[in-house]
């Protein structure tokens, strides 16, 4: 029954319903900010707009990696329909090229030293392919190309980006990988009659992030040009030495006995793999040629793209707004009351509970106080916990190179003084890469510690999360009547709170409900997260509600392997080896020159210094997140009860009026938070599987 209910489409699935859902929220938050507006809740107002603007700028960033003539460009131009990004047998793309939508087609190019240019569509091969030297030439200056056209694809909200070819050279195999960490999914195109080249394996054992895998596709191209009976044996061979390669980039970053593998392993059998023609897909577009399409197997893989982006992605995108939801009504639903209540109030007994409430309030501030102390003593417990990684990585370099260096093929015509250079440029190269790959295995081995780390403090966390919200509970029942009997206000007060007892914040009104306030404050992360933990924890949902990127481990393996890369040079190499030696000399020589200037570079570089700073970050992320969201609702709690006591003081009594404005408020707010709820258990849905 759950397999069946998991596979059911939800109401964002699709470009068309994740825009209609995307809006919906958008008015219903917009909606709770008025009524915001005329309470004076600052606070609530202060947390929408962070929100909003973040879904304002919401869009799905496609990234199209792969060897060069493996059909990525070809690939693009049949998402499109059009022939828009150039092709040809040789390895054209020298650039980042973004498609994006736009009525009149242009495109503008970015210099690397910061210059902009306006050029048409019809220039772009003179600027970011390899096609003739003056444009490679020119493609070197170019850090990016965006092309703006009118595609109905791109109009769903849909970047696409093309990349240089994995195998093409290192600076632009490195253009490739700066930009994974800012998309939202990765199509790997891969040659059905030669898949699983250096490269390719190289990609997924090596080069990309751990937390990056779960976002690549991978398309198999060409299957038009193998025998019927051979597609199915050829892409599930694919399939197979995809989920070698993966598990045993897994095995090295995490080990085999961690909960993070064994997610893997469970999911391995989830690849997203398609098989096609893009050319014939391309084709078919172009004539308007329905069945050729449907026989490129390309529609399928459309389809399945979609929903990917907008379910998978959607989930954790959608997952922060709906939670703003969950608060901002909360608040509004306490200050209605609050108002409703006190309206009857002699203005002498509310002045000694306003008093009491201060001093609740002030309490709640210590101990929070106290609870950052908490989390700064286990910052300080990571960190320590990772010291022996630190302190082996630079053995853990050394070995590698010395073992990259043993195992290089050396003849002893690579030694002659016409091949010298060569050689010395080839040897470079294989310890640059042995390098980068221990940096990077180490330093996700490190990140991942301190997400774990910091996926338990948000666990911690949820017991101050109760506690604050008793208290502020305690301080809205200092203001409540007993009474006997339901005015209308408290009818529709009840209607509200048993709408958000089913949607996990409604807890104060009819008896707290523990579990239904975890992860008010951190997005919905331990509340949504924890009913799905078995699958995948909270840090997929703590990253975006803490506005820190999910693949934030690029930020240790770029310094990292860049600085330990950054003085190794083949010249430099060549100056102080002596080529006329015999092969054991030579790579004796090579070696101790390379070990030498590495403990240089471990005297410069302070590794444990980089790491201490991404612990803080990330506990210091945590703690303003916490401290902001507790601070609005406290100011917004003073401000209201001050509002209060100087219209009692005044005797500025409202009337009826005002009271059915408030009924009119506490309606609409039940009817949004009826939809967050139908919402919310589609998101639990998708992130449970």
């Amino acid at each position: 029954m759950a397999e069946e209910k998991n596979s059911q489409e939800t109401s964002f699935s699709g470009f068309i319903n994740y825009k209609q859902t995307m809006t919906s929220i958008t008015t219903d938050l917009k909606k709770l900010r008025e009524y915001s507006e005329k309470l004076d809740l600052n606070g609530n107002i202060n947390g929408i707009d962070e929100i909003l603007k973040r879904m304002a700028n919401d869009n799905f960033n496609v990234a199209i990696v792969g060897e060069f003539k493996r059909g990525k460009s070809t690939v693009i131009n049949a998402l499109l329909g059009k022939n828009i990004l150039p092709v040809d047998v040789l390895p054209t793309t020298a650039t980042l090229n973004k498609i994006t939508y736009n009525v009149t087609p242009f495109v503008t190019v970015e210099y690397k030293d910061g210059r902009k240019e306006q050029i048409g569509i019809e220039e772009l091969d003179n600027y970011v392919t390899k096609l003739t030297r003056e444009s490679e030439e020119r493609a070197k200056t170019i850090k990016e190309a965006v092309v703006y056209y009118p595609i109905n694809y791109c109009k769903n909200g849909v970047t696409i980006i093309d990349t240089p070819g994995l195998n093409d050279d290192a600076a632009m195999t490195e253009v490739t990988m700066s930009v994974l960490p800012t998309i939202d999914a990765a199509l790997m195109v891969i040659m059905a009659q030669a898949p699983f080249s250096e490269s390719e394996r190289d990609f997924l054992e090596s080069k990309i992030i751990t937390s990056d895998l779960g976002r690549v596709l991978f398309v198999v191209t060409g299957i038009d040009l193998l025998d019927e009976e051979d597609v199915d044996r050829v892409l599930e061979n694919i399939k197979r030495r995809i989920q070698e390669h993966v598990l045993k980039k897994a095995e090295s970053v995490y080990g085999v006995d961690s909960r993070e593998y064994q997610t893997y392993q469970r999911k391995l059998g989830n690849i997203n793999l398609y098989g096609l023609s893009a050319k014939k897909a391309l084709k078919a577009k172009v004539k308007g040629d329905v069945q050729m399409l449907e026989d490129s197997c390309f529609p399928t893989f459309e389809a399945a793209l979609e929903k990917f982006l907008s379910e998978e992605r959607g989930a954790i995108t959608l997952s922060v707004p709906v939670s703003r939801i969950k608060t901002a009504s909360m608040e509004l639903v306490k200050a209605i009351q609050l108002r409703m209540s006190s309206m009857d109030m002699m203005a002498s007994e509310f002045e000694k509970k306003y008093t009491a409430a201060l001093g609740e309030i002030e309490s709640v501030r210590k101990e929070r106080s106290r609870e950052f102390d908490t989390v700064n003593e286990n910052a300080d417990k990571a960190f320590a916990g990772l010291l022996p990684m630190i302190d082996s990585y630079w053995d853990t370099v050394e070995q590698a190179v010395s073992d990259a260096i043993d195992a290089y093929p050396i003849s002893n015509s690579d030694l002659k003084k016409e091949n010298a250079a060569a050689t010395a440029q080839a040897l470079t190269n294989q310890v640059k890469n042995a390098v980068a790959k221990v940096s990077q295995t180490v330093s996700e081995r490190i990140q991942n510690a301190i997400n774990v780390a910091l996926e338990g403090e948000a666990q911690r966390l949820a017991g101050f999360e109760n506690y604050f919200f008793q208290a502020t509970e305690r301080i809205h029942g200092m203001f409540m009547p007993q009474r006997t009997s339901a005015s209308g206000g408290d009818s529709v007060i009840g209607v509200v709170a048993n709408s958000l007892v089913g949607f996990g914040i409604g807890g104060v009104y009819v008896g707290f409900k523990e579990a239904g306030w975890r992860g008010a404050l951190l997005g919905g992360a331990t509340g949504v997260g924890g009913m799905a933990l078995g699958n995948i924890g909270v840090f997929g949902l703590l990253m975006p509600a803490l506005a820190i990127p999910i693949t934030w481990p690029v930020v240790i393996v770029g310094s990292l392997v860049v600085g330990t890369l950054s003085l190794f040079s083949s010249k430099w190499v060549v100056d102080k080896t002596f080529s006329r030696e015999k092969i054991e000399t030579y790579k004796a020589s090579f070696k101790a020159q390379v070990l030498e200037e590495i403990q240089r570079m471990k005297g410069e570089n302070n590794f444990a210094e980089t790491v201490r700073r991404q612990v803080d970050e990330a506990f210091g992320a945590l703690k303003e997140k916490i401290r902001k969201e507790t601070e609005n609702i406290l100011e917004d709690t003073q401000n209201q009860l001050t509002q209060i006591k100087v219209e009692l003081a005044q005797q500025q009594v409202s009337g009826s009026k005002e009271k059915e404005q408030l009924d009119e408020m506490l309606e609409s707010i039940n009817q949004i938070c009826v939809r967050a709820e139908e919402l919310e258990q589609q998101l639990v849905g998708i992130l449970s599987r």
